[in-house]
């Protein structure tokens, strides 16, 4: 007697079922509720950590674990989710998108929960607050001049306080935070109409989140966030003109575009080249992929975003060039150098660098997703080398590698390399993702025997899970807040966050009260920007050679004079410990410190005659210079 086997149309039927099966039970093990729910566990722990920090115990070994821990609760399920071989839907990938986005974004709001102490954002609070006191905008900021001319978000933020009678910070955190989710979510879109794929695009954006500016700059009190936002619906709204099939269906999705690109215009000027250059490299994208339709509206829209720069440029910020040539004469300087067979006069590498962990995390990841590319490279050429945008991030990708360059050999090269890590990832992380795709998925199609298989395909998701949630911990490490302040914490000589506290602010509004605005201050690095922006005063750069020696001679009277200095705000604490961020003063600081200020240095301005001490708080001292004889 024969035993008749299965037939194939019931070894479909089997694998269907156990395909749904599978997918069922994935769902029951990590539904996207769960996922949220392991999330917001996450960040609590680290705001428990950033707690500990305030309370004195940032520099504890448990309490960095414990971030970490709290990190790996709102990114590993994450990742687990977006990577699992299971079937994932629209709906599910674009919540996870969110939780992501969000979790991450409550943990910058747990960093300073009362008040916003990131110098960039001070200096827009500044401009925020002129608008609101004056109902003028181009009011003259002397913390960030350049911001008055590109008000977008302080526009936003002061309408909001007005209707809501908010404060600027709640105001502000509102109008960051949709921000930065709106964003987020149209590159997912448009990762997933240019992918056809929720899988693709959930992981696309999950290597966007190992961008080191993702939760710290990206989602900060600070023009770009606003402007990143009206870039992302501009690109999502040329994906869909080119994709419209009748022109009736395209007047909405053309007016949606030139008011975002006019948006970005108006809020930041970076972010509104960035945007011309996405959309040529869309146009040349789609030219390769002979696509006319995508190559018209994308070099249409990139024309008109680029008169809407220029004609700014010429009528409202002419400043602008000026602002932006020290950065571009610096870049084209270090290449040049590079090029005749030199090295950049000021190599980034020689700047001071993180701890070895935190190094080595990065090395991996940049080496990672260097190796990624050209596993996705060879995808697109494969399956989607006949559609445009694709093609576009192909293109846009090899960018990768050139900020890479910039980050070894120019002068600057990781602040460079750093800023422009929030448009590089944008194709570098869909070209990464198409390259984890391919390899995950192949692991059911490697020349083994099927049972050795079901052990090693989970084995790969597994592998890839570690690695996605190790990109994004590189983002951590390496991005803002810097690894000496990555808790809050007690005050920290010449720091950045940590160095705005109480008595800081304290000086600043009582020289807002006391003094008037626009007085011309000498600060330390720790100071500069509360000064500036609680106090309303003009601080200035370059003024290390006040603290940094045991008299105040005569050609420093007449520096001093030349600066128009009035005042001089000395912390003593500059004598307890070493800059944290390496530097003392802005501007030209001598650098290279074996040792804390000398107390006598500090204080020497007691034995002046005719400089008066106004201020005392016991570790701030203010020196009035308006009756010193300048003429000697």
């Amino acid at each position: 007697m024969t035993l008749a086997g299965p037939s194939r149309g019931q070894l479909r039927a089997s694998g269907r079922d156990g395909h749904a099966a599978s997918v069922s039970a994935g769902r029951r093990l990590l539904p996207a509720s769960l996922v949220a729910l392991i999330a917001a566990v996450g960040v609590l722990v680290v705001a428990a950590t950033y707690t500990a920090g305030r309370l004195g115990y940032a520099s504890s070994p448990w309490a960095d674990s414990a971030y970490w821990f709290g990190q790996a609760l709102i990114v590993a399920p994450v990742a687990a989710r977006l990577l699992s071989r299971r079937q994932l839907g629209m709906g599910e990938a674009a919540t996870i998108v969110v939780v992501l986005t969000v979790a991450e974004y409550l943990v910058k709001v747990c960093y300073s929960p009362t008040g916003f102490t990131f110098g960039d954002e001070l200096m827009h609070w500044l401009s925020t607050t002129d608008i609101l006191q004056t109902g003028k905008l181009f009011r003259p900021n002397d913390l960030l001049p350049i911001s008055p001319l590109y008000p977008g978000l302080e526009e936003v933020t002061a309408a909001l306080v007005s209707i809501s009678g908010l404060s600027i910070f709640a105001a502000g955190l509102i109008v960051v935070g949709l921000a930065h989710l709106v964003y987020v979510l149209t590159l997912f879109l448009v990762f997933q109409l240019i992918s056809d794929s929720h899988r693709i695009a959930g992981v696309a954006v999950l290597f966007y989140a190992s961008n080191p500016l993702f939760q710290s700059f990206d989602s900060m009190f600070v023009y770009q966030t606003l402007a990143l936002a009206f870039l992302g619906l501009t690109v999502l709204a040329a994906k869909h003109l080119a994709s419209q099939k009748r022109t009736s269906d395209r007047g909405g999705w053309l007016t949606i575009a030139v008011l975002a690109a006019a948006a970005t215009v108006v809020t930041h000027n970076v972010t509104s080249y960035f945007l011309v250059a996405v959309l040529e490299i869309i146009t040349l994208g789609s030219l390769v992929a002979r696509s006319r339709s995508s190559a018209a509206w994308a070099s249409l829209l990139a024309l008109a975003a680029s008169a809407a720069f220029t004609s700014w440029i010429v009528f409202v910020a002419p400043a602008t060039l000026s602002y932006v040539q020290p950065a571009v004469t610096g870049a084209l300087q270090g290449f040049r150098d590079v090029l005749v067979g030199g090295h950049s006069s000021s190599p980034a590498m020689s700047v001071a660098v993180g701890p070895l962990g935190d190094q080595a995390l990065s090395g991996v990841a940049v080496l990672s997703i260097s190796m990624l590319l050209p596993v996705g490279w060879w995808q697109v050429w494969r399956r989607y080398r006949r559609q445009p945008w694709v093609m576009a991030m192909a293109i846009g990708s090899v960018s990768w590698y050139v900020v890479i360059a910039i980050r070894l050999f120019v002068a600057n090269g990781s602040e460079l390399a750093g800023r422009a890590g929030t448009f590089v990832y944008i194709p570098a992380g869909f070209i990464a993702a198409l390259g984890v795709i391919r390899l995950t998925d192949n692991s059911l199609r490697w020349p083994v025997i099927r049972a050795d298989v079901r052990r090693r395909a989970p084995l790969v998701v597994a592998v890839a899970v570690a690695g996605a949630v190790l990109f994004v911990f590189d983002g951590l490490a390496n991005g803002w807040p810097p690894y000496w302040e990555r808790l809050p914490g007690p005050h920290q000589v010449a720091g950045a966050e940590r160095s705005v506290g109480p008595l800081e602010i304290a000086l600043a509004q009582w020289a807002a009260e006391q003094l008037g605005p626009g007085n011309t201050f000498a600060t330390d690095d720790g100071d500069f920007a509360v000064v500036g922006s609680y106090g309303d005063q003009n601080p200035i750069a370059n003024d290390a050679y006040l603290y940094t020696s045991p008299a105040f001679t005569p050609s420093e009277v007449q520096q001093a004079a030349q600066q128009a200095i009035r005042y001089i705000a000395v912390d003593r604490r500059l004598s307890e410990a070493l800059p944290a961020s390496g530097s003392y003063f802005p501007g030209n600081d001598p650098g290279q410190y074996t040792r804390p200020l000398p107390l006598a240095d500090l204080t020497k301005f007691n034995h002046v005659r005719d400089v008066a001490r106004i201020y005392d708080s016991g570790d701030i001292v203010v020196y009035y210079l308006g009756q010193v004889d300048y003429a000697g």
